[in-house]
């Protein structure tokens, strides 16, 4: 009898251990999860998946289970960017500032909404002569005025670096979509751009 109350008594306290090891996982990931949405430069969203089921509440979470955030902390650097790129920009008629495009999934877009939180972001200016305006082979007006997007991939860099990869490259577009491959690759169809990944 007394053996049995001692089983009874583990039981119960074996129990009472698991709830409060559950309740503790539970409130340290909310907790962090609180402290990451305050953190500069602040998500504009997130996922959450629990033990591999996307959407589930923190609470869902088995014994020993994985509570898991993605975060979207791109929106702020892809405004950056586009501001830098516009400030850099020569001015004569206006239009190659005006002109730099935000590409999500391989398409022209005008923001994050429809990016999937991990592929590549793309930024491109595909003006035929905004090759000229990378390669310093135009005559500027305003001298320094050139290499936009290489200046403007260095400058994100510096101040985004710890949240997204940012790197100066050439891109293919053709008939307004991101190419790669052969045609993509041909010169006539490649334009200076930034690619913005989230670290």
């Amino acid at each position: 009898m007394a053996r049995s109350g001692a089983i009874q008594i583990f039981r119960a306290a074996a129990a009472a251990t698991i709830a409060e090891t559950h309740a503790a996982h539970v409130a340290l990931a909310k907790r962090e999860h609180a402290r990451v949405m305050q953190a500069d430069p602040k998500p504009g969203r997130f996922t959450r998946s629990v033990d591999g089921v996307p959407g589930a509440r923190e609470e869902a979470v088995k014994i020993g289970g994985v509570i898991r955030y993605n975060y979207a902390r791109l929106d702020d650097v892809v405004r950056f960017a586009m501001d830098t790129l516009f400030d850099l920009s020569p001015v004569l008629s206006g239009e190659y500032r005006t002109r730099h495009q935000l590409f999500v999934g391989g398409v022209p877009a005008t923001n994050l909404k429809d990016w999937d939180g991990s592929s590549e972001i793309l930024i491109t200016n595909t003006l035929p002569y905004s090759r000229k305006i990378e390669m310093s082979t135009m005559t500027m007006r305003v001298p320094g005025t050139e290499r936009v997007y290489e200046e403007a991939a260095a400058i994100v860099a510096r101040r985004f670096g710890n949240a997204a990869s940012v790197i100066f490259d050439w891109q293919g577009v053709i008939a307004g979509a991101a190419a790669n491959g052969q045609q993509g690759n041909k010169s006539g169809n490649r334009y200076p751009c930034l690619r913005i990944r989230s670290r």
